[in-house]
């Protein structure tokens, strides 16, 4: 058995793949998901026209081999070995120098038509036109090569690590920055990679670079975030599942020495490992000099305030998340405390005491922290923000502490805003608990139009209809 067949054989058995990090996000990450849309579209358009440009090759090949198949004998005649040559372009070389079939023969001309037209349509491959070749070093194809992927594995695994570092540095540093980021690593990977091979002819293509870019700098700002890995092991026919978590400032320097030992092999390989290097060294010297220089506190911070729009952070709550830092949690609660009283509409406050009253048991406290920071974030109309304190307190099945207000009024954002079935639960809560509400009429009709109209459900539309009949007769629609 091979190498090669060893290594396929085991990597079915195990596997580890990383599916997320614990480090949450402010604002939708709009350029992140634009660009695993604009991978994703171009992979697409560009195996359409792959797989046409290849077909007419087969096409031209099966030709060339029609003809090449009666001169058999002459490849023996000629050189025993030649038709063991790894590099069949070699073979044809020898055709087309009139070693095999005579110069002057009709067959001759012919399978020179076909080789010359093979070689133009070869040249004009799709990873030949936009892929970068270190060879013949071209900027624009240095560019158009951070866009292409040669399959879609290739393509899913890259948009994976995209999505798990870029979300929160495009968060950090706005989507300006990030995409500059990104942009000048994939330039630089490609660089690095023509330094190591300079005179390979082999087109490079992919967003590797580039993300380890942005990797590079989320283990400079975020060595302290833990991101989890999925795992699945074959042993004694018996299947293992689970997921793990391992600080960033652990997992991905591991990650960069893989790196960096796939390039001692030092040969040309179908992973650019030297790419992967200089992205990743790129992206940590400009997170550590952001850093460093206070870059990110000076130019950075206040560009972000502006283009996502955030509530800047006062000095007492950059005061909380250096105690919180600090691990000082006491001391941070009790600036936090303070935030609530001078801040009203600060709805990061009491989401972190939320959050702390939590971890400490304290779940009377938290509940109370929960219901100031949904009643604000319903102010603001942020959708991202409801959703995401929502399900926060769903999870932990903590709906019903909401007070009569917070549950109607989030009830009737979510009809607005088309999530149907979350709006009849959060309606279903409020007719349950509150039975002397003074709108639980008007939640129990609302309950019986999204049954109707929306959830296309007759039968629990007309129940909804009889129980406020009965219920409330004199209210009820005739």
């Amino acid at each position: 058995m091979t190498n090669l067949a060893i290594s396929a054989i085991f990597a079915l058995m195990f596997f580890i793949i990383p599916v997320g990090s614990e480090e949450g996000v402010r604002r939708l990450p709009y350029v992140t998901i634009g660009l695993i849309v604009v991978n994703a579209v171009i992979w697409i358009i560009t195996s359409m026209v792959l797989s046409g440009q290849m077909a007419e090759l087969e096409q031209l090949h099966e030709r060339m081999m029609d003809i090449e198949i009666h001169y058999a004998h002459r490849f023996l005649e000629t050189d025993p070995g030649l038709l063991q040559e790894a590099d069949y372009d070699k073979v044809r070389e020898r055709i087309h120098a009139g070693d095999i079939i005579p110069v002057g023969s009709e067959d001759y001309q012919q399978w020179n038509n076909l080789y010359q037209h093979f070689k133009e349509k070869s040249r004009h491959l799709v990873f030949e036109s936009f892929g970068f070749k270190p060879s013949e070093f071209n900027f624009l194809k240095l560019f158009s090569s951070v866009f292409l992927h040669g399959n879609f594995f290739h393509l899913l695994f890259n948009m994976l690590f995209l999505w798990l570092v870029g979300c929160n540095i495009e968060d950090d540093w706005s989507w300006k920055v990030f995409l500059g980021l990104y942009l000048v690593a994939g330039l630089v990977a490609g660089i690095f990679h023509a330094m190591a091979f300079s005179k390979s002819t082999v087109p490079l293509i992919g967003a590797s670079g580039a993300i380890a870019g942005v990797m590079g700098a989320f283990m400079i700002r975020h060595y302290k975030t833990k991101i989890r890995f999925a795992y699945f092991l074959w042993f004694f026919l018996r299947p293992y599942v689970g997921v793990f978590s391992i600080y960033a400032g652990v997992a991905l320097p591991i990650w960069f020495v893989q790196q960096i030992i796939g390039a001692s092999w030092s040969m040309e390989s179908g992973t650019a490992y030297w790419a992967h290097i200089g992205g990743f060294v790129f992206g940590a010297i400009l997170g550590a000099s952001f850093k460093f220089f206070g870059i990110e506190e000076k130019y950075i911070e206040p560009m972000v305030d502006d283009s996502f729009e955030k509530l800047k952070l006062s000095s007492r709550m950059k005061e909380a998340n250096r105690l919180l830092d600090l691990g000082e949690t006491r001391a941070a609660i009790s600036v936090l405390l303070q935030v609530i009283n001078e801040e009203p509409h600060n709805h990061d406050a009491p989401l972190i005491l939320a959050r702390l009253f939590f971890e400490q048991g304290n779940h009377d406290d938290a509940l109370t922290m929960y219901n100031k920071a949904i009643e604000m974030v319903l102010r603001t109309g942020n959708h991202d923000m409801i959703t995401a304190v929502y399900e926060e307190v769903e999870e932990k099945n903590w709906i019903k502490g909401f007070s009569e207000r917070n549950i109607y009024t989030l009830a009737s954002y979510f009809e607005g805003a088309g999530r149907y079935e979350d709006a009849v639960k959060l309606f279903g809560i409020y007719i349950q608990i509150y039975q002397q509400g003074a709108v639980r009429p008007k939640a129990i009709y609302r309950t019986h139009l999204l049954f109707k109209d929306k959830l296309q459900d007759e039968g629990m539309a007309r129940n909804a209809l009889a129980f406020l009949r009965r219920e409330y007769p004199d209210w009820a629609p005739k």
